[in-house]
Parts: structure tokens; C-alpha cells; sequence
């Protein structure tokens, strides 16, 4: 039998104390404290505790695994119970009350090590919770409110390409190896084996077809995003939703097919040294990408949260507009509002539809469930790249690839971590950083909004973009599905959380995408592993605490009846009560804006092999060649040169094309 892959990294005493926190957060309940049934399974009955240990188990750095093993011992510790209710107790021997005092003073702690302890832990045991069914393929809380949990699979629907069957060892020859296939790499691949390359395409993440997008949100978490769903910035204050498997991003975005906006055109070219992006053949190529991927309106029947953002609007006064998209035949219902997790119809013009198939079909071969190690570098030309594939049951296979031009797609996270583990030097490599962070306000409205229905985005606001030099926020909406809820969502004690929880089926919610115009970073570590580090600086907290407030007129204007912040604890304003939005900012601004005093996450990560002019201040040229090293091509969001503000998609396509085509006929 082979070894468990996930092996747990906890003692038994960190176990124990795992399982009280499980119990403190998600108590099983009696009928009288629970009428809405919520609780009727508690976290025990669950499988909670064992669901967040394997996830611990799971997550790729061991430095964050060690960390949260840590903090299980600092919580049971003796001294945490002294500090927080001056008994030394351990943790799993106090009352239930008692626990939650504790958990309530790392919640609100004025030490940022503590509240992202806490948060990472609140993450993960109402995610795990909340996120799978719990008994007979439904959970009590999803019967309470009404989500359907996962519908049944269609009868056909998307099929998984055909992959190349490799040997242990093997070594692969061909012209164009690409590192990923997502927005950049399948692209890429596509264009290149059109023009008749023999392209090989490394894929990290599965081949996954209709029958695997089950729906089940913890599992397609864990199978279809980047490191399962659980990379953080460094601090914890963010969580980073990226898409790895073959299709990347395209395969479960939310189908959003803006452009670079002419303004951040003008900007990059000043800051690149470059005058690419406002060019005439920078354009020609999104416009090939739009046509290719059929993108335009017709599809846009609003949801009822998209609805409520353009009421809102509307009563206000501010601009909303349609929000192009890359579909055809799309569903537009609750089969819909799961398409973060895959589309099942192949409505999605991602790139499997729209390039990878039929680079497939001729010819191209794919590799699903190997990532890239680091690239073959021979008198300063790369000539292929190392590689190991990963196997369902935990083994490893090793393989090479040589070829005559590579091409890195792997992800602004992972891109540079393989540019350095391959020897590069160049100091901006991992450097330039953005997160586009998103955070929301919540509104409860009288009437039924099933906010996890309807399409997934079709309606936006750009009233607030720039409130400085181009910088500001968005406002977009998505589906909320419950490891949404569980992620995201405030916390001030488990009843009341439950009480929220049950109210999700009358909520909606205003999402706040920030244009950040200050950067983090991606260092690598000694053994190659990327590590995220960045915090909002004081000019982008303005703009988020702006666009809040903002959100929250939105929603009021809407009809909402009650606003709630995601921060912890919540900050919760009837609009019916004089004054609200006055005592709603004071009560924000007291809170703060960063290092998990407000919940954020990023989709849309960017910037870490910059494209310029200068080799000083880029990592890339024009033509997406590294400044290093010949035949070594970068075509994924870690190009562009900063914040693209909007879903960045078409970008990121718009340069792969552009690269590629300038590769296909230079040949």
C-alpha cells in the first residue's frame, strides 16, 4: 500500500486542541439555540477535524505548516488561557464560553501574528465545514437557506484532451516547450502549433473532464486551484485563488473579458519604456483574442446580485454598464453559478475550446500533473527544462523535455520561482507584485437573492476607477457559494455567525476589486519554493476604505435593509437608522483596513517578470524574451509591467499572442 502522500504534521495534543476549536467555532447545537437547523450536524459528526488536518497535511509549504502547528501549541498553552480570561487552562479543558474568550482575544488582538492565526484557523474549519456535504451528499446548513448544493451532471459535457503517455525518465524532444496552459500557455501553445511547431505543453494541475467538476466545493478547490485553494501572502492576510489545471485560470474564472483600459495603455508604455501597449499590432492581437474567444453581451442576463448592483447605480446616479464576456450558449442559472468550479457544458471559451483542442488534435502533446522543475539553460540558451510528474497515489516520476525555445506560463506565483530556480539573475524577477485585492460589503434585503444563482458576472461599476492617477476601485459581483461564506465573512462569536449564515439567502453583496498601485513581492526560497510577500500600503487602504463605503450606498440605494463589512469583528448598520453611513465609517475606520482586520483575497495576481525596456528594471523585452537568457519566453500575467485594474484575461491573452506570432514568423 503506498505511503500517504499528506502525512499529518500534528501531535496528538495539537490534534486535541484542533478539535476544540472545531467544537468552539462550530458548536453542535440544541433545537431551541438553533431553530433554523443550521447546526444540526455539528463539527464532530461533521468529519470537520479530520477534513482540516488533512488540509493542514496538504498545504505545500512547510513552513506554514509548521506555523499552524505552532500555533495549535501556543493556543492550548497554559499562558493563552491566563491572557484571555486569567485562568492557566489549557484550551481543550475550558468551558465552551470559555474557548471562545480565548479565540475572541487572538480574533481582535493588537498582535497581526495572532488575528492571522486566528483567521487561518477560522478559514479552515468553516471551510472544511461548510464546503462538503455533510451527510446523504447535503449539509443542514445548505437545507436551512436553500442552496441546492451540487446538481447533477450532465448527461456529456466537457471532455478531457488527449495527454501524451510518458515514461518514468523519458526524455521529449520538440521545437516550443510551454510551461502551463492557461491564459498565456495554452494560448501560446495553440498559435505556435497552428503555425506548424511541434509544441509540448507541461501542465501543473489535472485534465479534469465534465464528470470531475462535481461541484463540491472543498474538492474542486482542492483540485482545480493553485496548491489546493491554501497559499497566503506570508502574513496570512490574503488568499490567493489562481487556477492550476490544464486550461489554468480560463478554466474557472468568472468569464469577465475586459480590456486594458487606454489610460493604463498610456501608463505602461511610460513606465516599461516601451510603446507597445497603446500600439496599433498590441491591439490587433486582443483583437484576434475577442474574436477567438467569441466575447461580447449577449450573454449578460443579469443575476439577482448583478441586478442589485445596477439598481443601486441607477438610484445613485453612477455608471454600470454590461460586462463582456467569453461565452456561447451559456446556462445562465444555478448551473451557472457553479461555473467557478469548471464549466460542465463547455460554454466557456477557455482555452482547452478555444486553442488547446485543436493544438491537440494535430499534434501537440500535453502533460497534465507536471510541473516544471527548471529550465535547461546551455551556453546562455535554454534547451528545454526538468520536470516531475505527480501521481495519484504520491509518487513522483521524473522527465526531461528539450526543445528550441521555451515558454514560462506558470503563473505570476510560480513563474518567477522556476526563472530563479533555473539560475536567472535579474533583480526583477519576483519583484513588482500585484494582487488586485478584492474585498466586499454585505447587504440583507427583505426579499429572496440566492446569491450563489444567475450568471456569474455580468454587471459592473467603474464610478470610483480613478480616484487618483488611474488608481481606485471596481465594483463587481460573483456567486457566493459557502466556502465564500466560510472564507470570507466576519467573525464576533458562533452564534452569531450562525445568524449571518442563516440570512445568507436574502444576501448579496457589492465586491470592491482594488487597482493597487503599490507592489509586494514573490521571493524564492533555497529549495526553490515561492513565497508571497505583501500588505496593502497606506495609499491603496484609502482607496479600499473608499470604495467600502461606497459599496455600501450601493447596496442601501438597492433596498437593502441592513450593510455588515467582512471584518472581525463585523461592523453592521440598519439603513432605516439616522446617520448610518457616518457611524458605519467610524466604526470601520476603528477596526482598520489591513493585516486581517478585513477579509480580502486575490483572483488576479500580476507583475512579477515585468516586460520594459531595461534590463535594470524588467525582466522581460518587448518581444517577451528574457533579458538573460535567449530562446526563454514569459507570456503570463507576471508580464505585465503593473495593476492592470480590471479582470486581466484579455491582457495577459492579448501578450501571449502578440509573442507568439512574433516567435511563429521569426522561426
Amino acid at each position: 500500500m503506498p505511503a500517504d502522500p499528506h502525512p499529518s504534521p500534528l501531535t496528538e495534543r495539537q490534534r486535541t486542541v484542533l478539535s476544540a476549536i472545531c467544537e468552539t467555532l462550530l458548536p453542535s447545537l440544541e433545537e431551541e439555540d438553533d431553530p433554523h437547523g443550521l447546526f444540526a450536524t455539528g463539527a464532530a459528526e461533521a468529519g470537520t477535524v479530520a477534513r482540516v488536518e488533512r488540509l493542514i497535511a496538504s498545504i505545500r509549504d512547510p513552513d506554514d505548516r509548521r506555523s499552524l502547528a505552532l500555533l495549535l501549541t501556543a493556543l492550548g498553552s497554559r499562558v493563552a488561557s491566563l491572557a484571555a480570561i486569567g485562568r492557566p487552562v489549557g484550551f481543550a479543558r475550558l468551558s465552551p464560553a470559555q474557548r471562545e474568550r480565548v479565540l475572541r482575544s487572538w480574533a481582535q488582538s493588537s498582535v497581526p501574528l495572532r488575528r492571522a492565526g486566528f483567521q487561518a484557523l477560522k478559514r479552515l474549519c468553516h471551510v472544511s465545514y461548510l464546503a462538503w456535504p455533510a451527510r446523504d451528499g447535503t449539509h443542514p446548513a445548505w437545507q436551512a437557506v436553500g442552496y441546492p448544493g451540487p446538481l447533477a451532471p450532465p448527461a456529456t459535457g466537457t471532455e478531457p484532451l488527449r495527454e501524451a503517455a510518458v515514461a518514468p525518465g523519458e526524455v521529449l524532444d520538440c521545437e516550443v516547450l510551454v510551461i502551463g496552459s492557461g491564459a498565456g500557455g495554452g494560448l501560446a501553445a495553440g498559435v505556435l502549433a497552428a503555425a506548424g511547431r511541434d509544441v509540448i505543453v507541461l501542465e501543473k494541475g489535472p485534465n479534469p473532464s465534465f464528470r470531475d467538476m462535481t461541484q463540491v466545493e472543498g474538492d474542486m478547490l482542492g483540485a482545480l486551484y493553485l496548491d489546493s485553494g491554501l497559499i497566503m501572502t506570508r502574513s496570512g492576510s490574503m488568499p490567493i485563488l489562481a487556477g492550476s489545471c490544464v486550461g489554468g485560470g480560463t478554466t474557472i474564472n468568472y468569464t469577465t473579458s475586459f480590456e486594458l483600459p487606454e489610460e493604463t495603455r498610456a501608463e505602461w508604455d511610460r513606465s516599461s519604456g516601451l510603446s507597445f501597449f497603446g500600439s496599433r499590432r498590441f491591439q490587433e492581437s486582443v483583437d484576434r483574442v475577442r474574436r477567438r474567444l467569441h466575447v461580447g453581451t449577449q450573454w449578460t442576463t443579469p443575476a439577482p446580485r448583478d441586478r442589485i448592483l445596477q439598481r443601486g447605480c441607477e438610484v445613485l446616479g453612477w455608471h454600470v454598464d454590461c460586462i463582456p464576456r467569453n461565452v456561447t450558449d451559456c446556462r445562465e442559472g444555478l448551473e451557472c453559478g457553479f461555473c467557478g468550479y469548471g464549466c460542465r457544458h463547455d460554454a466557456k471559451q477557455s482555452t482547452v475550446r478555444a486553442y488547446l483542442r485543436e493544438a491537440v488534435a494535430g499534434g501537440t502533446r500535453l502533460v497534465a500533473n507536471c510541473e516544471a522543475d527548471r529550465v535547461l539553460i546551455e551556453h546562455g540558451r535554454a534547451v528545454g527544462a526538468t520536470a516531475t510528474i505527480r501521481r495519484a497515489d504520491g509518487t513522483a516520476a521524473p522527465i526531461t523535455v528539450r526543445a528550441r525555445v521555451v515558454v514560462v506560463a506558470a503563473g505570476t506565483i510560480y513563474t518567477p520561482a522556476i526563472l530563479r530556480r533555473s539560475g536567472l539573475r535579474n533583480r526583477s524577477i519576483g519583484r513588482w507584485l500585484r494582487l488586485h485585492p478584492a474585498t466586499a460589503v454585505l447587504g440583507y434585503f427583505p426579499e429572496r437573492v440566492e446569491p450563489w444563482s444567475g450568471s456569474l458576472q455580468t454587471r459592473y461599476s467603474n464610478e470610483l476607477a480613478d480616484l487618483d492617477a488611474g488608481y481606485g476601485v471596481r465594483f463587481e459581483t460573483a456567486p457566493a457559494q459557502f466556502a465564500l461564506v466560510g472564507s470570507a465573512f466576519g467573525w464576533e462569536g458562533a452564534r452569531r455567525f450562525r445568524e449571518d449564515v442563516a440570512r445568507v439567502g436574502r444576501m448579496s453583496y457589492i465586491g470592491v476589486l482594488l487597482r493597487d498601485r503599490d507592489a509586494g513581492r514573490v521571493a524564492v526560497t533555497r529549495d526553490g519554493r515561492p513565497q508571497v510577500h505583501y500588505e496593502l500600503s497606506d495609499y491603496d487602504v484609502v482607496h479600499a476604505r473608499r470604495g467600502l463605503l461606497a459599496a455600501a450606498e450601493i447596496l442601501a440605494a438597492a433596498g437593502a435593509t441592513e450593510i455588515e463589512t467582512v471584518q472581525t469583528p463585523p461592523v453592521r448598520a440598519r439603513v432605516s437608522e439616522p446617520g448610518w453611513r457616518d457611524r458605519l465609517q467610524r466604526a470601520a475606520d476603528a477596526i482598520g483596513y489591513r493585516r486581517c482586520r478585513t477579509s480580502y483575497i486575490t483572483f488576479h495576481q500580476m507583475g512579477t517578470a515585468r516586460m520594459g525596456a531595461d534590463p535594470a528594471a524588467s525582466a522581460i523585452d518587448e518581444s517577451g524574451r528574457t533579458h538573460e537568457v535567449a530562446g526563454l519566453y514569459v507570456v503570463d500575467g507576471s508580464a505585465f509591467p503593473a495593476s492592470s485594474g480590471v479582470n486581466p484575461m484579455i491582457t495577459i491573452m492579448g501578450i501571449a499572442d502578440h509573442v507568439a506570432r512574433g516567435l511563429a514568423d521569426g522561426w
